[in-house]
C-alpha cells in the first residue's frame, strides 16, 4: 500500500468520526483508531480486506477453471463417441488403425484430467 493511500485511509477514518489514539499498531506501526468502543488499525483492516478480495477473485477464477475442465471433459466424450461411431462403420484397415489410435489418445487424456 502506498503512503498516499495510507494517508487517505487514515483521513477517511477521522472524517467518519473515529478518534486517533496515541498507541500504534504492532503490525504496521501506524496509529490505532477508536470508534464505537472498538480499537482497530484501519491500515491493517484495509490490507486484510484487499487480501480477502484478492482471495475471493482467485476462488472465482479457480471455479471458472473447473467449469472449463467440465467443458473439456464434455468435448472429449463427444469426440470419443464420434470416433466410436466412425469406427463402427469403417471397413478399411488403415482407417480403423487411425481411429483406434485417436480413441486411445483421447481416452488416455480423459483419464488424466479426471
Amino acid at each position: 500500500m502506498e503512503d498516499n493511500e495510507i494517508l487517505k485511509t487514515l483521513s477517511n477514518e477521522l472524517l467518519k468520526g473515529a478518534k486517533m489514539l496515541s498507541t500504534h499498531c504492532p503490525k504496521c506501526g501506524y496509529p490505532l483508531f477508536e470508534k464505537d468502543g472498538k480499537t482497530y488499525c484501519p491500515v491493517c483492516e484495509k490490507f486484510k480486506n484487499e487480501v480477502e478480495e484478492i482471495e475471493k477473485n482467485k476462488i472465482e477464477r479457480d471455479s471458472k477453471a473447473v467449469d472449463k475442465k467440465v467443458d473439456i471433459n464434455r468435448i472429449l466424450i463427444e469426440k470419443i463417441n464420434y470416433l466410436a461411431m466412425k469406427l463402427k462403420d469403417e471397413s478399411e484397415i488403415g482407417r480403423i488403425k487411425e481411429i483406434g489410435e485417436a480413441l486411445y489418445v483421447l481416452i488416455k487424456i480423459k483419464k488424466k484430467i479426471e
